[in-house]
C-alpha cells in the first residue's frame, strides 16, 4: 500500500498542534490551512504565504506555535513567504517566525550558494542549464555574465568549466552581497570582477569571449551592451521566454531533421545561419522556438554592424546559431529557452 507522505505528514503536524493547543482548536477546522507544501533549507522551513491565515492562530502565542512546526519538520529556524515584489529586483516578501539568521547555504554540483533568505532567492527551475553551463569548455575564455544574481552561472563557470575570468554585473546589492560571499565561499573570488549597478552602464567593453544573458522573460534589452562587451565575435547564451500556439504544435521539426534555414520560405535573414550539426535538446522542436532564435540571430548581426560601422572596412558580422536550449516550462505555452548563438566577423571582399 503507497502512503502520502505529505499527508501522513500533516496529520502528525494536527495532531502534535492539537495536543499543545487542543482547548483552543479542537471546535476548528484548521487542517485544511496547514502547509500543503514547504522548502527546507538546512535548519530553515520556509513556508508558503497560504498556511496559518485562520484568525484562530492569533489566540495562541506566537512563539509556541513556530516552536511546534520547527519540531515536527526537525529545524530551528522558521520562515513565511509572500509574493515576489515587482520593484526591479524581484525582492523575495519573506518573514522569519522563529529563529534571528536569515542566512542559508545550498550545496548543488559542488557549488556552494549562500543567500539572506528574506532578500534573495535560490532558482531551483535552472538546474538543467547550471549544469550545461558547468560542461562548457571555457579554459583560457573570459566570460561576462549579464545578470549574475547570487552566482547562478558565474560559479559553474568558474568553478567547473575553468573560465579564465568572469567579469559579473548585478545591480541587486543584496544579491551582490551574496554573490560576494559565494565567490569566497567556492574559492574563486581571484578569478571574478564584480560590477554593482545597470548592465547597460558598468559592464565592461571589449573583453568578452562569451557572454551570459540570462534573464527572463527578456533579457534584449542589454542586447546592445552584450554586444559591445564582446572583443570582436564570440558567443552568445541569450534566455527568453518562447511563447507557443498549441495548435500549430503537430508541424513541428523533429530532432533529426537538419535544419539549414526552415523560415526561408518566409523571412529573409541574410547573413545568419545554423552550425553544422545544429541542436536543440528536446526531440520536438517546435516552429516557434526557432523562428524566435533566427530573428534573435538576426537582431545580433544588425546590432553588430551598428557597433562597429565606423571601425570596420568591407567586413561585417554573420552570426550562426549552434543549439537551442529549452530550460523548463514557465507557464501553460510559455517555454524558457536558451540560444547559443555565436558571432564572428564575415569578410564579405
Amino acid at each position: 500500500m503507497k502512503i502520502n507522505r505529505k499527508k501522513a505528514s500533516l496529520k502528525v503536524l494536527a495532531d502534535s498542534l492539537l495536543a499543545k493547543f487542543g482547548e483552543i482548536l479542537k471546535s476548528e477546522d484548521f487542517s485544511a490551512d496547514l502547509p500543503k507544501k514547504w522548502e527546507k533549507h538546512g535548519d530553515l522551513l520556509l513556508l508558503p504565504e497560504s498556511c496559518f491565515t485562520l484568525e484562530i492562530w492569533c489566540e495562541i502565542d506566537e512563539s509556541d506555535l513556530w516552536q511546534v512546526v520547527a519540531d515536527h519538520f526537525g529545524v530551528s529556524r522558521v520562515a513565511k513567504k509572500g509574493r515576489i515584489c515587482s520593484d526591479g529586483i524581484r525582492s523575495p516578501q519573506v518573514v522569519l517566525m522563529k529563529g534571528d539568521d536569515p542566512w542559508v547555504s545550498h550545496v548543488d554540483n559542488k557549488i556552494k550558494y549562500c543567500y539572506d533568505v528574506t532578500k534573495c532567492m535560490f532558482s531551483a527551475g535552472n538546474i538543467t542549464e547550471k549544469l550545461r553551463m558547468a560542461k562548457l569548455d571555457c579554459a583560457g575564455e573570459v566570460v561576462v555574465d549579464m545578470f549574475a544574481g547570487i552566482g547562478y552561472f558565474t560559479l559553474p563557470l568558474l568553478v567547473h568549466a575553468k573560465a579564465k575570468h568572469v567579469h559579473a554585473c548585478e545591480w541587486n546589492p543584496n544579491a551582490v552581497r551574496s554573490l560576494k560571499r559565494n565567490l569566497r565561499e567556492n574559492k574563486v573570488l581571484d578569478r571574478c570582477t564584480v560590477y554593482e549597478g545597470d548592465n547597460r552602464d558598468v559592464c565592461p567593453k571589449g573583453i568578452g569571449d562569451r557572454v551570459i544573458m540570462g534573464l527572463i522573460p527578456n533579457a534584449m534589452n542589454s542586447i546592445e551592451a552584450a554586444c559591445r562587451s564582446l572583443k570582436c565575435g564570440g558567443v552568445l547564451h541569450i534566455h527568453h521566454n518562447v511563447e507557443s500556439n498549441v495548435k500549430q504544435q503537430d508541424n513541428s521539426y523533429e530532432r533529426s531533421h537538419t535544419v539549414s534555414n526552415p523560415l526561408e520560405n518566409t523571412h529573409t535573414l541574410d547573413c545568419c545561419e545554423t552550425e553544422p550539426g545544429f541542436s536543440c535538446n528536446k526531440t520536438r522542436v517546435l516552429p516557434e522556438w526557432v523562428s524566435w532564435a533566427y530573428k534573435t540571430a538576426s537582431t545580433v548581426r544588425h546590432v553588430m554592424d551598428q557597433i562597429h560601422e565606423q571601425h570596420r572596412d568591407a567586413s561585417r558580422f554573420r552570426t550562426r546559431i549552434l543549439h537551442i536550449e529549452k530550460v523548463k516550462s514557465y507557464a501553460p505555452h510559455v517555454d524558457h529557452m536558451v540560444l547559443d548563438l555565436r558571432i564572428d566577423v564575415h569578410d564579405e571582399s
